[in-house]
């Protein structure tokens, strides 16, 4: 159906591309002792990108079985359209395609291994509660036009797993989740420990005096802080003035401990992609390079405008880092001596500015005294900016772990940080 899309579109005088997305997901949910779900299913997705009389058409649809019809709605809509614009198109690049099939795993195995985890309740008897999800997802993407067909393929397995602790009559919620590319069933049972051990910490949890404290941000939640700013590098967003990096390009913005890349050429990590959404040859990049902001991103109507080259993150950034430091986390809190930790942020939706990078996050963690850990800690408010965050860094952590395809971070050490306390 894609050769006669393109057959057609060129007899009309239409220069079109297929970008392709199919998705092969296997499901899984268990509760306590039980198995809830087993289901596969798969998806497929098309963007298709045209050019009819210099106006650009981008059409977003699950079927693609009646070419005429989008070939009628592109020329509908373009010549609804008043701007030109220029685009490109993909070429094939030199790479080679990324093509692996779908792995076959065992899931009665990984059923068993989710379900085992129930047995935690005799060690714990105040879990009321063991939810466990897994997927796997093999992903496909295309892309075709009548002078490339570039492939890449990704299969990547996520965990989530949530208990239930009643104690008292309260009850206190706990999740973790994990990604990676291979089953790792002894990484799952290790998060599902700790999880566990801090719920059951959590329970206990107080407040803090309003201060300024040294504070140790983990990775999972530096991580969110990170995502929640993603696109603070777009070329567009600068030039709109809706970063907080708007006026800052070839500047020093954080300390310069502070080197920020992507890195999606890199098969150890879940978000590898050899091109982009636009078919432009994915790259290493240093987005902050010791605290100086040096690389906007572009896609190709961005690159066209500023005339520079598309960046290759047109659909956005993967595999985005802190790069991590020396110190294990053990050793920044002995570093800290004296502070808080911070283990959970919520709010970034509403409480992280993504123009004026302002900072006001509830969060909770752990109070630590002569470097050890004393307290549970609940109920406080994190109080800053994004640059003041991130130009008070003591120390990074070597503890680098990859949330998402977006990407990941270590954990890392602040001074001077306000944490609003209802003490």
């Amino acid at each position: 159906m894609i050769d006669e899309l393109l057959k057609l579109a060129n007899s009309k005088n239409i220069k079109i591309e297929v970008f392709i997305d199919e998705d092969e997901t296997v499901d899984i949910e268990t509760i306590n002792d039980k198995l809830e779900k087993y289901e596969s299913s798969s998806t497929d997705s098309y963007r298709i990108k045209a050019s009819y009389n210099n106006k650009i058409v981008t059409i977003n649809t699950e079927d693609i079985s009646n070419p005429e019809t989008i070939i009628n709605n592109i020329i509908n809509f373009s010549n609804a359209l008043d701007k030109e614009e220029e685009t490109t198109f993909a070429r094939n690049i030199d790479i080679r395609n990324n093509i692996k099939e779908k792995e076959v795993k065992d899931y009665k195995k990984i059923i068993d291994d989710l379900i085992s985890l129930n047995e935690y309740k005799e060690k714990y008897p105040n879990i009321d509660n063991i939810n466990m999800y897994y997927t796997d997802k093999y992903n496909k993407v295309s892309i075709i036009n009548k002078d490339a067909k570039l492939i890449d393929t990704s299969n990547i397995n996520y965990i989530y797993g949530e208990i239930v602790w009643k104690e008292n009559n309260i009850n206190q919620t706990g999740s973790f989740n994990v990604i990676s590319l291979e089953y790792d069933f002894a990484k799952i049972e290790e998060k599902f420990i700790e999880m566990v051990n801090d719920v059951k910490d959590k329970i206990k949890a107080v407040s803090c005096k309003t201060n300024k404290y040294n504070v140790i941000i983990k990775n999972s939640e530096v991580f969110k802080i990170l995502s929640r700013y993603k696109d603070m590098y777009d070329a567009e967003q600068i030039r709109n003035n809706l970063s907080p990096l708007n006026k800052d390009y070839n500047k020093q913005v954080f300390s310069n401990k502070i080197t920020i890349v992507e890195d999606p050429l890199n098969t150890s990590l879940v978000g590898t992609r050899i091109f982009d959404m636009e078919g432009n040859a994915t790259y290493y990049k240093e987005l902050i390079k010791d605290g100086k902001f040096i690389t906007k991103l572009y896609d190709n109507r961005n690159a066209i405008i500023e005339d520079v080259k598309s960046t290759g993150t047109s659909g956005g950034v993967r595999n985005m880092y802190i790069v991590p430091g020396s110190n294990s986390y053990e050793e920044l809190i002995k570093k800290m001596d004296n502070g808080i930790i911070i283990d959970s942020l919520e709010g970034l939706h509403a409480g992280a500015n993504a123009i004026t990078g302002e900072l006001s996050l509830q969060g909770a963690g752990y109070e630590v005294t002569n470097g050890k850990i004393n307290k549970a800690l609940k109920l406080i408010i994190m109080q800053t900016t994004l640059k003041e965050l991130f130009n008070n860094v003591i120390d990074i952590g070597n503890d680098l772990e990859i949330f998402s395809v977006t990407g990941g971070s270590p954990s890392i050490l602040f001074n001077d940080i306000t944490i609003v306390g209802k003490e």
